[in-house]
């Protein structure tokens, strides 16, 4: 029976006990079981199964960024040379896993995810793959470009409608607020009151829907907090 690849069994046993230090050991099996699924997928023709196989490298790529990101909050840079390898590594293999100085940790740009999505759109890891995707925008996105955060948007609502059963609903619902109160943000700093006045109301009744639709959750008392916050924010900008 096949073993379970190293990076994602490295990620489950990291979660539970004391943390592995990376090695050049580690990091080679690893790569050596990236570059085995990379070339599955290559020569898989079913599609269904490509799919799988293109999901499992997403999810491989995905745990080599965790595995980086446990590295430097447990130990900090003391293996920076190993690490700088790792993603100049990676990225030869066509895997882009970059440090955010902003969010201090490692983020995967998604190449597979997306990959994945264009070959089977409507498929069991679709929503998951679209989370990804969604969370790596809203993090790394331009934050000063309004036509990007329209953009991004736009996704994410479309996100809500597709996959309302996900569980990643709520964090989405919160990265839609968060966009719509940076495009008032934007349309005020630019004294365009209508554009301020159309996203003060959409964030308003997004943030109101959360809250009723999500009553009795972790996410409807967020919303409800964000709420107050944003009419704080709004008062005061008057």
């Amino acid at each position: 029976m096949r073993m379970l690849p190293i990076l994602l069994l490295l990620a489950v046993v990291g979660s539970a006990h004391a943390h592995i230090p990376l090695s050049p050991e580690i990091l080679n099996d690893s790569f050596d079981e990236l570059e085995a699924a990379q070339a599955k997928a290559e020569t898989e023709k079913n599609t269904s199964k490509q799919a799988a196989a293109i999901y499992e490298i997403a999810l491989m790529a995905n745990g080599l960024m965790n595995l980086l990101n446990e590295e430097v909050q447990l130990q900090g840079f003391s293996q920076q040379s190993l690490l700088d390898w790792a993603t100049a590594t990676a990225a030869d293999l066509g895997v882009e896993i970059s440090w955010s100085e902003k969010h201090q940790r490692y983020f995967y740009a998604g190449k597979a995810f997306r990959r994945y999505l264009e070959v089977m759109p409507d498929g069991i890891n679709a929503a998951n793959s679209q989370y990804h995707l969604i969370e790596t925008s809203f993090y790394l996105g331009n934050s000063e470009n309004r036509e990007s955060m329209v953009a991004r948007t736009s996704t994410e609502k479309d996100f809500l409608q597709r996959f309302p059963d996900s569980g990643n609903v709520g964090r989405v619902a919160m990265f839609l607020s968060v966009d719509y109160r940076d495009i008032w943000r934007s349309c005020k700093a630019a004294n365009e009151p209508d554009c301020a006045n159309q996203y003060a109301k959409l964030n308003r009744d997004h943030l109101a829907a959360i809250s009723v639709s999500y009553d009795g959750t972790r996410t409807a008392e967020l919303a409800r907090t964000m709420l107050r916050r944003f009419e704080t924010e709004f008062a005061n900008s008057e």
